[in-house]
């Protein structure tokens, strides 16, 4: 057996050649995951060019790619390079470089085998689809994807090109222009990979593929296709259906806001009638372009906020979580059974209660059907989701609360009601179990008065639907215990949230700065303003749904008493509106009744505005406002909030403000978050636009202090990323 190894001490790539197999290994060091960097992409064309000029070893016939790190193939590009591309032309060279060295890859004079544990997202799939086979793990870890497009981005390293011609275009698009995320069957059914394995005989079986391809034994699944594709899209006039109806959907998802996925389609359908060189050429120019716009810069900067607040509670060494493989839920409803659900999904064991049995049993079968919906999405077989939903048990009484390592309150809204909950948990669990309250706007400290530990009592307000909401935002008091903080942030990552921590506050972060703007929504209603005019303006900003919208789907009682408790908080500035109480009185509760700004169908199906709530508002005369002002008159006053709970302490830093506004309430992700919007627009004058409608609309637009300190200091919340 001849070995050969790189010279480069540390290198991110080594290969030994086994009996005329070149194994390659990706194992970057100092990274948990091996990312597509500089070195990576030398070191991978230096044993390219080895191979090529049979340098490594004359008598090697294949080659097999793996990785050294556990969970992960190869996770994409690494994205800390975006921030020094200061120029189409910085981008589109590195997106070169990626193509040539894949373009090697795939013209290589031996077969190569991707052997494939963990993610193989963006340039990580990339390199796959380089290679001559594919074989994936049946690891829940392996995962494949080209999600750059969540970046504002296009692929650059060949995916545009390659996976149309693989898969087709309907099932290249669909992967590109979702950034869906496919496991190893999924995958296989594709058509990406060809083969799926289990983890512990990969490597074997990849070195036994490897050398039957050498031998002419196998061939590859795509081969094929490609010798005589039958897909339907090439059936005249289909490609252009396709990519016409491609087309309508992202103008309806993202009202032409986000420019990555319709530059996505213009080089996939160009580049499917040129030669592959042709359509590299495209995808590197487009590659370029939108790396260094403001979309991709406010993206780019959210990945990094985002994988910062997972990865960095601040909670300092000595709290250290405890494991959580158990927890109880009390309140069986909508957001009781959600909790219950997410946390299933991700292997917790759910003891979900309520008073009542019927109560209990609605909320068991709601988190059931949650679970099985996912999972046949997600193709799992028959034995998986039953052990899935044999997760979650219903109950009436406390019985095996006592091995709980969280529980969590999700009953109503009322002090009392969840005061007198949480005596009752404590008297039913250890010392050694967090008690959380997934309440949204009641201070954790006056909850905390209830309990004989107060110390173990924190704040975790997930958001609705909560199997489809990624934010989990984590309210400690004064008196919380570190464990507990470190465990919360523990679990919202288990269960697939991305947590941030915030100091305890009426409506805490999420609900505070989203009140004002919904409560500006509602008085913009009482001046005459069109319920569709309103929503049309935020939608058209970048929120995915309308402020008036939004009061249907969170329940206009439930919106009313949250902006009371707000209203009493914050007399000053958030007012509560007559709209609400005039609504609540007459029976309207939104979406969840079939009464509420809108009309819906006998499914809940909303439908077109309801013209008699005009009437029960008040009957104000119809007024017609521009668009830009109705967008600044919110969009405004939200980032004007959320600038106030910086300075007041309530957020720990800038960058989970813009977490929290894009994941919890839909901020406009294009825009960053209030803070990243800040410093791109620039403090001065987005402290001149607040004095100006301060002046039309009165001391509700006052700006907040600290925005009045950036705009004369010139200081940028993020220095670093300008």
């Amino acid at each position: 057996m001849a070995t050969m190894v790189s010279e480069e001490t540390g290198a991110p790539v080594h290969m030994d050649v086994e009996d005329g197999i070149a194994i390659i290994r990706l194992d970057q060091p100092g990274k948990p995951v091996n990312v597509i960097s500089a070195d990576l992409v030398t070191a991978m064309d230096d044993i390219l060019r080895r191979l090529e000029e049979g340098e490594a070893d004359a008598s090697v016939r294949a080659a097999v790619i793996l990785s050294e790190k556990k969970g992960t193939w190869i996770a994409g590009a690494d994205i800390e390079q975006f921030k020094e591309f200061r120029t189409p032309a910085d981008a589109e060279a590195a997106s070169r470089a990626g193509q040539r060295l894949l373009d090697r890859l795939e013209n290589l004079r031996v077969p190569v085998v991707a052997a494939i544990d963990g993610v193989a997202l963006g340039g990580g799939l990339e390199v796959a689809l380089a290679c001559t086979y594919r074989i994936a793990s049946d690891s829940p870890k392996t995962r494949l994807g080209l999600p750059e497009v969540n970046l504002g981005i296009v692929p650059g390293a060949g995916g545009t090109q390659r996976l149309p011609r693989l898969i087709g275009v309907r099932a290249a698009l669909d992967l590109m222009l979702t950034g869906k995320q496919l496991d190893g069957r999924r995958a296989r059914g594709a058509g990406i990979v060809d083969e799926v394995v289990p983890v512990a005989i990969l490597p074997a079986v990849a070195r036994q593929v490897a050398n039957d391809l050498a031998e002419g034994r196998k061939e590859p699944r795509g081969a094929a296709r490609r010798r005589s594709p039958q897909w339907m899209e090439n059936l005249p006039g289909m490609r252009q259906l396709i990519f016409s109806k491609a087309r309508q959907g992202v103008m309806s998802k993202t009202k032409g806001l986000y420019p990555a996925p319709l530059r996505l389609l213009e080089v996939v359908e160009k580049g499917l009638d040129r030669d592959l060189a042709e359509g590299l050429e495209l995808e590197a120019r487009a590659f370029g372009e939108l790396a260094v716009t403001p979309e991709a810069r406010s993206l780019v900067h959210l990945f990094f906020a985002t994988t910062a607040a997972k990865n960095d509670p601040a909670l300092g060494e000595t709290a250290k979580p405890k494991k959580v493989d158990r927890i109880a839920v009390v309140g069986a409803g909508f957001m009781g059974a959600g909790i219950a659900a997410a946390s299933a999904e991700s292997g917790i064991r759910v003891r979900l209660k309520d008073v009542k049995p019927e109560a209990a049993a609605k909320g068991l079968k709601t988190a059931r059907d949650t679970l099985i919906k996912r999972a046949k999405r997600k193709k799992a077989r028959g034995f998986e989701i039953t052990a899935l939903t044999d997760r979650v048990e219903a109950t009436t009484e406390y019985t095996g609360f006592h091995s709980a390592d969280v529980v969590v309150e999700a009953v109503f809204e009322d002090v009392s009601l969840k005061q007198t909950v949480i005596r009752d948990v404590e008297a039913k669990i250890g010392a050694g179990t967090v008690l959380g309250s997934n309440t949204s706007t009641i201070p954790i400290s006056t909850l905390a008065e209830a309990a004989s530990r107060p110390e173990n009592v924190i704040g975790l307000h997930f958001f609705s639907p909560v199997e489809k909401m990624p934010l989990l935002e984590i309210i400690t008091h004064p008196g919380t215990a570190g464990w507990v903080t470190a465990t919360s942030h523990a679990f919202g990552k288990q269960i697939g949230k991305t947590p941030i921590i915030v100091n305890d506050a009426p409506g805490f972060y999420a609900n505070r700065i989203l009140s004002p703007y919904m409560a500006e929504a509602a008085l913009l209603l009482e001046e005459g303003v069109r319920m569709e005019e309103i929503d049309a303006a935020m939608t058209g900003w970048g929120y995915p749904v309308g402020p008036i919208t939004l009061y249907d789907e969170v329940g206009l009682d439930v919106a009313q008493k949250a902006g009371k408790i707000l209203a009493a908080a914050f007399a000053d500035r958030m007012r509560p509106s007559s709209v609400l109480d005039r609504m609540v009185a007459d029976g309207r509760q939104g979406r969840k009744n079939g009464r509420g700004f809108f009309t819906y169908d006998e499914d809940g199906k909303k439908g077109t505005p309801d013209e008699s709530v005009y009437a029960v508002i008040g009957s104000p005369a119809a007024k017609t406002l521009p668009r830009a002002e109705i967008q600044e008159r919110l969009g405004l006053m939200m980032v004007n909030e959320a600038l106030r709970t910086l300075e007041e302490g309530v957020l720990r830093s800038a960058r989970d403000g813009d977490v929290g506004a894009v994941l919890g309430i839909g901020f406009p992700p294009f825009r960053g978050g209030p803070f990243w919007y800040v410093d791109q627009t620039g403090a001065a004058a987005v402290l001149e636009r607040m004095r100006a409608l301060e002046a039309r609309h009165g001391p509700r637009f006052a700006p907040a202090a600290l925005l009045v300190e950036r705009a004369a200091s010139g200081e940028r919340f993020f220095p670093d990323e300008s």
